[in-house]
């Protein structure tokens, strides 16, 4: 039972190590040209290889990799944002009235 124990022990202990090693940067969500949020996330991906700790790309288009000379320099990127809950993030839409009664020369107001 103590020699199982041990095991399982050894086991959460290299499991955290593992994990705590392979985090790198967190790379910001941000707004794409068409004004779709794209949400951040932490280097590496699940996806990318454990040495992909940086996080690259463009203020567009954003992703992992493992080069330090081409990690992107988020804090000159102009389109960061950070929204809590991206399903009731605030969206443009237009408000009117329609007040016309029977009257047939009605106009809609904006």
């Amino acid at each position: 039972m103590v020699r199982l124990l041990s095991c399982l022990l050894l086991g959460y202990l290299t499991w955290n190590l593992r994990i705590s090693d392979a985090q790198g940067e967190y790379c910001h969500g941000w707004l794409d040209a068409n004004g779709n949020y794209h949400e951040g996330f932490q280097c590496p991906e699940d996806f990318d290889t454990t040495d992909a700790t940086v996080c690259c790309g463009s203020c567009s288009l954003r992703y992992c990799c493992a080069a330090a000379d081409a990690r992107l320099d988020q804090g000159s990127c102009t389109n960061d944002r950070e929204v809590d809950n991206t399903e009731f993030a605030a969206r443009k839409f237009s408000v009117f009235k329609l007040s016309c009664g029977s009257d047939p020369s009605c106009e809609i107001s904006f």
